[in-house]
């Protein structure tokens, strides 16, 4: 029986330090939330100092004056000439026919150069 009581007393102490264990673990964790909680509340305040900083009047400078060339594409005989001949190289390449006369360009209008630089 000596071993009996032995064992219950061991296993008591180890279910006392595990108890600790688990109570100084979660109280730490909350205590970090604690922390956390209380520092994200205090973000509101950052703005306020960058406001702060804002507010002093900067000298202003005038703003350039930009001037906008509008490009004339109603005489682009050549752009169409090679669209049309890339078309027919492909019809060709696929085993199409489009004879010359058959293809009609109804208008050519540029694309933003910053979607093909994104592709």
């Amino acid at each position: 029986m000596s071993t009996i009581a032995a064992f219950i007393t061991w296993d008591s102490e180890v279910m006392a330090r595990a108890g600790l264990n688990t109570i100084l673990g979660m109280g730490i964790v909350f205590i970090a939330l604690i922390l956390i909680s209380f520092l994200i509340s205090c973000l509101k305040y950052v703005n306020k100092f960058g406001e702060k900083k804002a507010a002093a009047p900067a000298p202003e400078a005038p703003a350039p004056v930009q001037v906008v060339e509008e490009e004339d594409v109603t005489d682009d005989l050549e752009i169409v000439a090679v669209i049309m001949a890339a078309i027919e190289a492909y019809e060709e390449e696929m085993g199409g026919y489009v004879p010359a006369d058959g293809l009609v360009v109804r208008s050519i209008k540029k694309v933003n150069k910053q979607r093909w630089q994104n592709a």
